[in-house]
């Protein structure tokens, strides 16, 4: 055989496996997308009546017009639902399936007694619904498109296309680890002397010297938006065109604040009710087009998600660098939308924190689900920050052993601190267990036969709360964390009726998903479940490690766990339960045991 005719073969035998690998992630999105219709379907199917004692169905006393033509006001009836801030809605007249007014209406504010929300053709809707009540059940976007033609982009071979030849060998897991020392050495040199640690600065130099990929490992409270933002301000100082992209507006935002106070200029690409907790100092605009007074030659940050890449947005734009915030919660997909975009790639994770939320089976189970944990997989060369300057010395132990090698250590300020309360001369129980010296306190669940909400659990909450505010403490100075969305509603009631609607909605109480990248001075991880069966049914979500990791390193001084006490006889099925179990065992030991 020819050395002509090998090539063929051999090339031939290349595009078959590059072919399969597609065809892999085309499934995947196949299968997540029908899980998700699914899911909608089997909702929308229940009977109205159960729906809302579920609290999968709102119900709303009447519509009116809202600030913009494209937002309406709705009146709650006072029931309680599921529905938060940012989730997508749709409307009707008393079931999805037969009198839908509205799909894919954006949950945008909550008022007292009255929800906003953005819809197309809100003011027909208003029309149609004139004085009459109408409801709201849970809805989904079909973004399928959007990676049809990413994945048919990275797939074109005749000609090949930039995507094909920038992006195929990193999936085949072909990944350099070259970087360049010199590059290397200057930023690790400036980020110390700008007070950075030896971790951090090793991790902005790999980020500025590697040639393809720089993946950094950030443990709760180690400062990753810092080793983000220093980097990304010395990207720009060289001319580089930046593209900041997470699966949350919450995550990019917060990355461009401190990009921003770096100096850099910064812009902030969506709509403007995905523009929250942004500072001054970014810059919003719908689009790129929009975004006037840009520099034309580099040197500048834009933050959008992945989905804004393949929109007019940021249509035609390309990066030289794509920084991906909170990458442990990216899907490959996901991730390569943007990345299609750029030429280096910065994954910035942690794979012992929150996965991606997947719906579905598919034949990409057996491999990492996150682009995070694909390229660690893969040998790509990364850098663990190892000083949490979040959590004191107490607070740090359990999460270093569990999780991280013992290499994560508390460090700065507060190390050594713990909650301080002003004194009072009334005390109560739920105030002695605030001010128990023991920063991890482990209070056994009140209603041993609860399942996914525990209103005696939920009370219990709200006085320890009560306590902490009367203590001293502000409101935004707590945070609740449940598994389960029935329980935070449950939460959220007990809030509301101990310390009044206003308070109440000023303390953080939400699933684990939504806490994740956030810290507070006391948390209350309630876990509600006490039912042995249904601890049993649901083991593999609710004993979840790396749930349970973001779970308990939310706060910085005071952890008070609310739940379940496992007796020996509660046992695993398979070895990898057995292990979650045990952790789980091992954390409650760790903590001070306190009964009501």
């Amino acid at each position: 055989m020819t050395q002509d005719a090998s090539k063929t073969i051999a090339d031939a035998a290349t595009e078959r496996r590059r072919a399969r690998l597609l065809d892999g992630l085309r499934e995947f999105v196949a299968r997540e997308r029908e899980a998700a219709q699914q899911q909608l379907s089997d909702i929308w199917r229940q009977p109205l009546p159960d729906r809302l004692a579920k609290g999968l169905s709102q119900r709303f006393l009447r519509l009116e017009a809202g600030p913009e033509k494209s937002t309406v006001w709705a009146y709650v009836d006072g029931g309680e639902s599921r529905f938060r801030e940012g989730d997508l809605l749709c409307l009707h007249g008393g079931s999805p399936l037969s009198s839908m007014l509205a799909r894919e209406a954006a949950f945008e504010e909550e008022d007292e007694g009255r929800w906003l929300l953005r819809l197309k053709h809100a003011q027909a809707v208003l029309k149609e619904v004139g004085e009459t009540p109408c409801y709201a059940d849970p809805d989904d976007f079909d973004l399928s498109p959007f990676y049809k033609d990413v994945l048919d982009d990275i797939g074109q071979t005749v000609p090949p296309s930039r995507a094909h030849r920038c992006l195929m060998p990193l999936l085949e897991g072909r990944i350099s680890n070259a970087f360049d020392p010199r590059d290397f050495e200057e930023a690790e040199s400036i980020a110390l002397r700008e007070g950075l640690n030896a971790a951090q600065a090793e991790a902005v130099g790999k980020i500025l010297a590697a040639e393809q990929v720089a993946c950094i490992q950030g443990p709760p409270g180690t400062g990753k938006t810092r080793v983000l933002a220093l980097a990304v301000r010395l990207l720009a100082e060289r001319g580089e065109r930046v593209l900041v992209t997470s699966h949350t507006h919450m995550a990019i935002n917060n990355a461009l604040n401190k990009i921003a106070a770096q100096g850099v200029r910064a812009a902030k690409i969506g709509r403007l009710t995905q523009m929250d907790g942004l500072d001054r100092g970014v810059t919003l605009a719908d689009s790129y087009a929009d975004w006037h007074g840009r520099p034309q030659d580099g040197g500048y940050a834009i933050g959008a998600t992945p989905f804004a890449t393949c929109t007019s947005r940021l249509e035609n734009c390309e990066f030289d660098t794509v920084v991906f915030d909170e990458a442990s919660q990216v899907t490959l997909p996901l991730a390569l939308m943007a990345m299609r975009r750029g030429a280096r790639f910065v994954f910035i994770g942690d794979q012992k924190q929150l996965p991606p939320v997947l719906l579905a089976h598919s034949i990409l189970d057996e491999a990492p689900n996150s682009i995070f944990a694909k390229l660690t997989l893969h040998n790509a060369d990364s850098v663990m920050l190892t000083d949490t300057y979040r959590l004191n010395r107490e607070l740090a132990a359990w999460p270093s052993k569990a999780f991280y090698g013992n290499r994560l250590r508390a460090a700065g300020p507060n190390r050594e601190r713990t909650l301080a309360l002003r004194p009072r001369e009334d005390g109560d129980p739920f105030d002695a267990v605030l001010r128990d010296p023991a920063s991890l306190v482990f209070i056994p669940t009140l209603d041993e036969s609860a399942r996914s909400r525990n209103h005696e659990d939920a009370q219990l909450v709200a006085n320890l709360c009560a306590a902490a505010l009367e203590g001293g403490l502000k409101p935004h100075d707590i945070g609740i964390v449940t598994p389960f969305r029935a329980h935070g509603r449950a939460l959220r009631t007990a809030l509301a009726d101990r310390l009044g609607w206003h308070t109440a909605r000023a303390i953080v109480a939400d699933t684990v998903e939504r806490m994740q990248g956030q810290e507070r001075e006391l948390v209350i991880l309630s876990l509600a479940a006490g039912d042995l069966r249904f601890l049993a049914a649901v083991a593999e979500f609710f004993f979840q490690p790396e749930r349970l990791n973001v779970s308990v390193t939310r706060a910085m001084t005071k952890l008070v766990i609310v739940g379940p006490e496992l007796p020996p006889e509660f046992r695993a099925h398979d070895e990898r339960l057995a292990h979650n179990l045990a952790l789980y065992r091992s954390l409650l030991a760790a903590a001070r045991r306190i009964e009501f």
